[in-house]
């Protein structure tokens, strides 16, 4: 849960565009609880991760998941939380895995493992001449998502620290120093 914190200071400031304060008071909790969580300072108790999830339209498993992407997919939204893949998505299945029924709707097996693209990558999916392409892309796409999420992460991590109060308490040594000068 290391990358807790940037997603909901991601969420907040990309997705809904709130300032904390509203973010809040829409929760039901202090300004300085959400600005605790997004510093990385404290961790969501169990009905604050529910409302949180709810509010930003996301599943536990994106928030709690290190490996998810900072930017949520359709697949990570609380609204489709019930769907094996979401909208927009398109799915690789095996030839002849396709049935018709008697009225006309077409049925789709899902495997395991089964490959699936969002709208851009299945157009660059239907230009693959064979499998050996294929494979190239699906390995460019990752290296794609995985360098997009770095960089997003990085500019977060750098935004939320601008955002820190320097601490006015002076360092013991300090203390010690001007105690010494004054006795």
């Amino acid at each position: 849960m290391r990358r807790l914190h940037l997603k909901l200071f991601y969420l907040r400031t990309r997705l809904k565009r709130e300032a904390q304060g509203v973010t809040a008071k829409l929760l039901g909790v202090r300004p300085a609880t959400m600005s605790h969580l997004e510093q990385g300072r404290s961790l969501p108790t169990l009905p604050m991760l529910v409302a949180l999830c709810k509010h930003y339209d996301v599943t536990p498993s994106y928030l709690l998941d290190d490996e998810r992407p900072i930017e949520p997919l359709a697949r990570d939204r609380w609204s489709e939380r019930d769907n094996v893949i979401s909208r927009g998505n398109w799915l690789e299945v095996p030839e002849g895995a396709m049935v018709t029924t008697h009225d006309g709707a077409r049925l789709v097996a899902v495997q395991p493992g089964a490959r699936f693209y969002d709208a851009t990558a299945q157009a660059q999916r239907m230009t693959c001449p064979n499998a050996t392409a294929a494979k190239q892309l699906d390995q460019t796409l990752l290296a794609a998502t995985t360098q997009k999420d770095r960089e997003l992460e990085d500019t977060l991590t750098r935004e939320l620290l601008g955002q820190r109060k320097p601490r006015n308490k002076p360092a013991k040594s300090v203390l010690k120093s001007a105690m010494a000068q004054m006795g």
